[in-house]
């Protein structure tokens, strides 16, 4: 059909020739493309990217399931997205014959969003495989059995830790995507997957720093402990008005604070101000919130001093009521509400002592002027 149409063409034999020649060429150069992974390869460069930005997409949602204890459609989503991530695998390696400059940068884009897709499946599985040892490290933290959390924490973070120099490669890799080598309609779904990817990386390193915290702090969560009981106690003492007693509970109160000053307790309490719950789930997110209450850094131990410097002014003004010493009792109550204001109480834990200290003050010194108590 081709050699006819020539024929028919009422053209200077000496310029057929020429013609027959380009044709020629055009049609053995556009064979070379196909051979050579041109439109075909851009295709498959293109669908294998589609499908690993699904990969991370499952991958992501994967996670999330995790985070809020339905395994099972944790696991049901990362066998997804590793299905879709073997098929883009296959597109990818299919398009690596191009010889075309553009495809092969996209390629390596695409390649590198593999890279992090595998890595964020990996995450989930080692996830799913700590997930009892987790479970177990919860339940003994909520007894109080802090020896047997960390055993649990530290045979999880054996799974967990590895990982994570694999976790940050790949975040520099991704933030050096060429998105000029990325098709358009792909490029926001690219941003958010990268996003995505981020994102389950700080739900990781929370799972991490979790375990390490409750590995690390055992000798500061006994500790703690130990002032919850004291407090209990000497609350108890407040209320009989043996204020002697709750006078030698605050100052051994005051040595364990002191104590928890030591840079090992404090390593632990480092980690703990580092948890952000919102990004865990269930019991987790609720230890991960109650470590951040208990383990107090510098800053929160000092606030907890000044509340245990105005609760000595407060027994001393009650026990000079006591004995008749109105004037003495006033200045007392004036002096502790001036240590008191000086504190922040930042955490909850401190927020509600700050609190109830403060009515107690006001109610004592409505009893000291002779007033009847509204509290």
């Amino acid at each position: 059909m081709f050699m006819h149409k020539i024929a028919r063409l009422k053209t200077n034999p000496k310029l057929l020739i020429p013609l027959v020649a380009i044709v020629f060429i055009v049609t053995a150069v556009f064979l070379s493309i196909r051979a050579g992974g041109g439109e075909d390869a851009l295709t498959e460069a293109i669908e294998g990217g589609e499908l690993t930005l699904t990969s991370i997409n499952m991958n992501n949602q994967s996670i999330t399931q995790f985070a809020e204890n339905d395994e099972e459609q944790a696991r049901q989503l990362l066998e997804a997205a590793r299905a879709s991530l073997d098929n883009a695998e296959a597109k990818l390696s299919a398009a690596g014959r191009a010889n075309d400059p553009y495809v092969h940068t996209m390629l390596v884009n695409y390649q590198t969003l593999s890279g992090a897709s595998d890595v964020m499946s990996e995450g989930v599985n080692n996830l799913l495989a700590i997930s009892d040892n987790l479970e177990s490290a919860i339940n003994h933290y909520l007894q109080g059995e802090y020896e047997n959390a960390s055993a649990e924490a530290s045979q999880a973070l054996q799974i967990l830790t590895p990982l994570l120099s694999d976790f940050e490669k790949y975040r520099s890799a991704l933030s050096g995507l060429d998105y000029s080598y990325i098709p358009s309609g792909q490029r926001d779904r690219v941003k958010q997957a990268v996003s995505q990817y981020e994102r389950e990386m700080e739900i990781y390193k929370q799972y991490v720093l979790l375990l390490k915290t409750l590995l690390n702090g055992t000798g500061y969560l006994n500790l703690s402990k130990q002032i919850e009981e004291y407090m209990q106690q000497l609350q108890r003492a407040v209320n009989n008005g043996d204020y002697e007693t709750a006078q030698n509970l605050r100052q051994k109160i005051s040595e364990i604070l002191q104590s928890l000053k030591n840079s090992t307790y404090q390593n632990a309490a480092d980690m703990a101000s580092q948890l952000d719950p919102n990004l865990l789930g269930g019991s987790t997110s609720d230890v991960a919130q109650d470590l951040r209450t208990r383990l107090k850094n510098l800053e929160g131990l000092e606030d907890f001093e000044n509340y245990l410097q105005s609760l000595r002014r407060y027994l001393e003004a009650s026990n000079y009521l006591e004995q008749g010493k109105p004037d003495e009792a006033e200045q007392a109550v004036n002096e502790g509400l001036g240590v008191l204001e000086q504190g922040q109480g930042g955490d909850p834990q401190l927020q509600g002592f700050y609190t109830a200290l403060r009515e107690a003050f006001n109610s004592l010194r409505m009893r000291i002027r002779g007033q009847p108590d509204q509290g």
